[in-house]
């Protein structure tokens, strides 16, 4: 049960980090999606002859950063890293992920009563030393570019899949941030949007550690970015969002094409026949696929 205190808390600060929330039953099948991922890139790395081996036998947080410092020497150029999603990535997985009631019990108390899945749903893999992945302060509404208003909501949670903290870059965040709405951005030289004006405008940026199970909630005005990785292991985490069932879609560019793009799926609701099978999800995935 999400209390009074946790609500006001995200209410005063624009996130909140709920410890414990997960288990390995909801964590495991999501590492395995993504430790397929990794196998289908590697066998198709190695076989084009841009690394040396598969690396198989590898743990899970090792493999990908062997890969990547291996093929980051290579004289060809590394393979975009900062984020894995789309029907890449699409699995049962993400969806029992995305409709586990400890995640929508927390979702529709803060933004309820019915909720909608958002199809960009994400996996970072923020491998040893790789900049591209380290991400500038920005609030997630720099990203959406579409109409800035109250009564559009879209709820970011964050998710790591291993234990984060200042070595491997855990996620920075300005407490009480998205009271000051959607702040003026610029592009940088990463090609990631960041403030124009210094981040101790907004606040004093503080660290937030976390273990595997605990999960971060947040606004999407609250500014926040991630660490370096100074470690031999690739720090993997997984985002989704969240948005109020029937919202329209003002709040992306992309309007209603948004809903083509990443579709999205109504993932707890008061009336349990709202709710959006993984068969239903999964077809409209298939459905929007690029034709070859």
């Amino acid at each position: 049960m999400f209390s009074t205190a946790e609500r006001a808390t995200f209410e005063r600060d624009g996130y909140i980090v709920v410890r414990g929330l997960l288990d390995e039953q909801a964590l495991g099948p999501v590492r395995q999606v993504i430790a397929r991922s990794v196998d289908r890139r590697v066998q198709q790395l190695h076989q084009q002859g841009l690394i040396s081996q598969s690396y198989e036998g590898e743990p899970f947080e090792r493999r990908w950063a062997r890969v990547f410092a291996e093929y980051s020497r290579s004289p060809h150029p590394a393979p975009h890293l900062t984020v894995w999603g789309r029907h890449d990535i699409l699995d049962r997985a993400v969806y029992d992920l995305y409709t586990d009631p400890r995640l929508t019990g927390i979702a529709t108390a803060l933004i309820g009563p019915a909720i909608t899945a958002n199809g960009d749903f994400w996996v970072r893999p923020k491998a040893p030393g790789d900049q591209t992945t380290t991400l500038a302060w920005h609030q997630d509404s720099f990203y959406y570019g579409g109409v800035v208003a109250d009564h559009l909501q879209v709820l970011s949670v964050w998710i790591p899949l291993v234990d984060v903290d200042q070595r491997n870059g855990c996620l920075k965040v300005v407490p009480g941030s998205h009271h000051f709405g959607l702040i003026p951005a610029r592009t940088n030289q990463n090609n990631h949007q960041e403030p124009v004006a210094p981040i101790s405008t907004y606040g004093t940026p503080v660290d937030e550690p976390m273990q595997v199970g605990d999960v971060f909630f947040f606004h999407n005005h609250t500014l926040h970015a991630s660490g370096d990785n100074t470690t031999d292991l690739v720090r993997w985490s997984i985002d989704l969002r969240y948005s109020p069932a029937g919202q329209p879609f003002d709040w992306h560019k992309m309007g209603d094409e948004y809903n083509v793009h990443y579709p999205c799926f109504v993932a707890a609701s008061s009336d349990p026949a709202q709710v959006d099978s993984w068969e239903e999800w999964q077809a409209r995935w298939m459905a929007n696929l690029p034709k070859s």
